[in-house]
């Protein structure tokens, strides 16, 4: 019998599809009131995250949820971070809202959803290993991202743990 670990998932696998050479450059949870949320990965390509344009390089980020929600919750989290973040105008964050609840399935613990960013072609998610939409663009990729990237994030010390070896300027 195979310990557990042997059928682990690994986002590794599914980000170097598309970003062949890439490393996890952070990693790290998130809490709040005391709860386990999420964990987060940031990959990058040999190159890094660019400190003057976040969307100019490939990346991904890879979230492993430790609690149930539903995918529309999630997507309107999101737009309300982006809204705080004042990334976007209101109603291009209603907009993404929409498209991202057409795409973010309901998680249970244990359930990945990864984004993968490429320049000009826009963030492709994925549930687990499966393809569950795309959201075309740099200027979603910046918004998006922006919530766990944005140095006014609302988990700075998530944002820190992602970007431990490199930083976003």
């Amino acid at each position: 019998m195979l310990p557990l670990q042997a059928f682990a998932f690994d986002a590794a696998s599914i980000v170097r599809q598309t970003i062949p050479q890439a490393r996890v450059q952070g990693e790290g949870e998130l809490r709040m009131y005391g709860f386990h949320i999420y964990d987060a990965k940031l990959f990058v390509g040999p190159t890094g995250l660019s400190s003057k344009e976040l969307t100019a390089r490939p990346f991904a980020l890879d979230i492993e949820y430790a609690r149930a929600f539903k995918g529309p919750a999630i997507a309107k989290r999101g737009r309300e971070e982006m809204d705080d973040l004042k990334v976007a105008s209101k109603a291009q964050t209603a907009q993404w809202q929409e498209q991202m609840e057409k795409i973010f399935p309901d998680v249970q613990p244990g359930d990945h959803v990864i984004g993968v960013f490429v320049p000009e072609q826009g963030t492709t998610f994925y549930a687990d290993d499966k393809v569950i939409g795309t959201i075309a663009g740099d200027d979603f990729a910046r918004a998006f991202f922006a919530i766990w990237l944005d140095p006014r994030t609302s988990a700075p010390g998530l944002r820190n743990q992602l970007l431990a070896n490199g930083a976003v300027q």
